[in-house]
């Protein structure tokens, strides 16, 4: 089991789909936290198969940066997981993370967990919540053992509850996410802004989920990790702000609270600010 006192942050998770190994490189050198090699939507049935052989040389690919390496199986239930599962235990090396979909409890990634235990290291995971029953239980799956992030897969998730892709529709999905990771001091990580053309759309969107307690976004093109870089980044504005609050805090060491500009700002604040 991992030590939950070690906190993973992911801004971007960049996917590229198995099916594409003359994208390998290019996503491997990008400037993603985390470059992820896609076997579930990214690959028709067909080509299930086919993807497996490919994914092993995303693995072993040499590269000079030092770039995490992900791999997004199939949904557990299904047979094509099964074969992804039979895959990971043959691999060598191993991915950094694996991305599974669909999650609807903690049972399964127990299952997942117990399945690897012929592995010389437990294989940290990022479950994605796509659905409302994984939703109701996402403090469970979050809190699971290897669990480092848990994911917001929105498009699946609007679909099922037959709503839209707007911030609105999403906002207490989100928030039920951003909550579970809080309360398993875990990163949480939002789904893919899917309008490649709309760089606008996705800072803003990407700053309001940082907002909402997100630490990180998927992304679908290397051209979307600028911006949501960018949004995930503290501005100026609360970075000068959280100076004021040290060097108040540094100035009252002998009192709990302060006043600073109008604002009562409590000891508890500056130790999380500090």
């Amino acid at each position: 089991m991992m030590d939950r006192e070690t906190v993973c942050f992911f801004r971007s998770i960049l996917f590229v789909p198995a099916t594409r190994p003359d994208r390998y490189i290019k996503a491997l050198m990008s400037e993603a936290d985390v470059a992820c090699v896609d076997l579930e939507d990214a690959v028709a049935p067909g080509e299930k198969e086919a993807a497996r052989e490919k994914v092993v040389d995303f693995f072993k690919a040499e590269t000079s940066n030092s770039i995490q390496r992900a791999l997004r199986i199939n949904h557990l239930a299904s047979e094509q997981g099964l074969r992804d599962m039979l895959l990971i235990l043959k691999m060598e090396p191993l991915p950094d993370i694996v991305m599974i979909p669909k999650v609807e409890s903690s049972e399964e990634i127990a299952w997942f967990n117990e399945v690897m235990t012929s592995l010389e290291h437990p294989v940290r995971l990022i479950p994605l919540v796509e659905t409302t029953k994984g939703l109701e239980n996402a403090i469970k799956i979050a809190m699971a053992p290897n669990v480092v992030a848990i994911g917001f897969g929105s498009a699946d998730y609007s679909s099922e509850v037959r709503g839209d892709m707007s911030w609105d529709s999403l906002l207490y999905a989100r928030g039920r996410i951003a909550q579970a990771a809080g309360h398993a001091n875990i990163a949480a990580i939002d789904g893919p802004w899917l309008d490649l053309g709309d760089d606008r759309g996705l800072l803003e969107d990407t700053q309001k989920i940082t907002a909402l307690g997100f630490t990180g976004k998927i992304a679908l093109h290397p051209g979307q990790l600028r911006g949501i870089h960018r949004g995930v980044s503290p501005s100026e504005e609360s970075l000068r702000q959280a100076q004021k609050i040290v060097d108040a805090y540094r100035a009252n060491r002998e009192g709990s609270w302060w006043s600073m500009a109008g604002w009562w700002i409590y000891l508890w604040l500056s130790g999380r600010s500090g």
